[in-house]
């Protein structure tokens, strides 16, 4: 039996910065999530994009994974064309990442998908999304440009009793923040919605068939700690039986 710490891979945003007048690709995740995953004493790790021939080796080494936020999902990955209201989005890099999260399914590793990540699952599977669904009059709203506004707790969710995600979070109303335009349209097969925002909005899913794959349209890492650090508890935990059995 083990007793290391369980290894939660954490896949990382690409992006490219101007570094000392010169153009940088980089990888990299928001400290929060590290931070949440060290609380729930796991060890987190830094996943960029990796060949396929190398994802293997990558499962091989984590327990667990966090599918995090980042640009808008390309529509070329869900079948369809860009309508005119992607802001960001980098194909190559939805690509990396569902190959990912599907190696990690297979391997019945856990997963935690935020924000983009609900998202990236979703397509996974043969879901859609909205490519714009943010309006007036809605819970929603317009999306606002002041970072401290996007990350504000905006509206209610609604938790289905008798999943996981309940399990978790039990089924009292929450607040959470929302920073996404995009959201889930057709729900992929072999996954059902298990919370809501008022304007029905799907804000999570999880596997049908009890595998753990668990994705949530907020941004749980930035709620105020301890809010939502269940959720990073639960994964870490749910990681270290696996550890137990290495």
């Amino acid at each position: 039996m083990s007793d290391r710490r369980p290894v939660i891979g954490i896949a990382a945003w690409r992006q490219t910065v101007e570094v000392w007048q010169s153009k940088m690709t980089i990888f990299q995740i928001d400290q929060a999530y590290v931070e949440r995953v060290r609380t729930a004493g796991g060890l987190p790790f830094l996943i960029p994009h990796v060949p396929s021939d190398m994802l293997s080796d990558v499962v091989d080494r984590i327990d667990g994974l966090i599918l995090t936020g980042g640009d808008d999902v390309d529509p070329r990955s869900y079948g369809e064309t860009d309508q005119g209201d992607c802001m960001h989005s980098d194909f190559e890099a939805d690509q990396a990442e569902i190959a990912l999260a599907k190696q990690c399914i297979d391997a019945e590793i856990p997963i935690l998908g935020a924000c983009r990540g609900i998202q990236i699952i979703n397509v996974a599977y043969g879901g859609t999304l909205h490519q714009e669904m943010t309006r007036e009059g809605t819970c929603h709203g317009l999306r606002p440009t002041v970072l401290d506004e996007i990350l504000a707790l905006r509206h209610s969710i609604e938790i289905e009793p008798d999943t996981r995600l309940a399990g978790i979070l039990g089924t009292s109303p929450r607040t959470v923040n929302t920073t996404h335009h995009q959201a889930i349209r057709d729900l992929a097969p072999g996954f059902e919605v298990t919370a809501h925002a008022p304007d029905n909005t799907i804000e999570a899913i999880e596997a049908s068939n009890g595998s753990y794959v668990i994705g949530v349209q907020w941004h749980p890492e930035k709620l105020p700690p301890p809010d939502n650090q269940e959720l990073f508890d639960d994964l870490v935990h749910f990681a270290s039986g696996l550890t137990s059995q290495s």
